[in-house]
Order: C-alpha cells, then structure tokens, then sequence
C-alpha cells in the first residue's frame, strides 16, 4: 500500500511540528502565517461558491472539482515524489509514498477527496516530508496557502481558475 494512516503519535509529532512552523492552533481563527524563512502565498476563495463549484445537485463531485483536484494530485506525485503528509484537525492522517491508489480520494462518494483539496469544511494541510512546502486549506479564512517558493511556481503554472 503507497500510504498509511498515522499512528495517534505520530500525527501528535506533527502536529506540534506544524504548530511551531504555521501558528496552527486547534482552529485559532487567525491567519495561517509560515515562519519567515518560508515563502508563502494566499489565494482567497472568498469570492466563489465552494459548494456549488465542489457539488453536483445530488451530492456528488462536480466535473469541474473532479478536473482540478485530479491536476492537483498530479503536481503531488511529480512534486512530492518522495512522498508527503496530508494532516487533517481531528480527523486521519496520512503518509503518503505511493499516489497510485491516492488515499483520499474516494470513489464510493462520487469522487469527493475524503480531506478536500478545497477549504470547505476542515484545515488540510498537503505538506512535502520536510513540511515546508504545500498546499493548505484555510479554512477559517476560506483560503488555499502555497508554501514554498518552488511549490509556488508550480501551482501557478498550473493556473486553477479557483485561485484567479
């Protein structure tokens, strides 16, 4: 299997690591802001309808999510291809070495990531092995963050119509 779920200590570590990177504390409803030695940008997402760009009427995953979060995953596996995290507040998380059976992705719910890619209910953190560099969805406010000045780049060669 290319991924496993984290032992209760495991996830602990990281998230007392993520806290002392990002400011991330327990839905602290303030600004995710990574150290300053990590360069950072901020797409809000205020201006767009998260449900209805993510759902279709009954529930399932809308054409233009499925899109969008299939690119994503495809920067994930050429970019972290040593693997990376996805940390999910109070929920599982993973370790993730292998994108071929992506672990969150989930297929019985009409494509719905299981820890979405967009901040629409939880804080994710998408983090390389270092966790300096990734994707975060704010949720507390309705952002993505790109760390990384290289992870960045990507992202904006990617140009997601949700982050103009």
């Amino acid at each position: 299997m290319g991924f496993n779920i984290l032992s209760d200590s495991q996830r602990d570590t990281l998230w007392d690591k993520i806290s002392e990177i990002y400011g991330f504390e327990n839905y602290g409803y303030k600004n995710i802001f990574p150290n300053n030695n990590i360069k950072y940008r901020s797409y809000s997402l205020k201006s767009i309808n998260i449900m209805k760009f993510s759902y279709n009427a009954d529930g399932t995953a809308s054409a233009e999510y499925k899109y969008n979060g299939e690119k994503l995953k495809n920067l994930f596996a050429s970019y972290f291809d040593k693997g990376m995290y996805i940390l999910d507040w109070q929920h599982d998380c993973y370790e993730v070495d292998s994108y071929e059976d992506f672990p969150i992705l989930d297929g019985e719910n009409g494509g719905i990531w299981k820890s979405s890619f967009l901040p629409e209910a939880d804080t994710v953190f998408f983090l390389s092995k270092d966790l300096t560099e990734g994707w975060i969805t704010d949720f507390d406010n309705s952002s993505i963050i790109a760390v990384g000045e290289n992870f960045i780049s990507q992202v904006e060669k990617l140009n997601f119509e949700f982050l103009s």
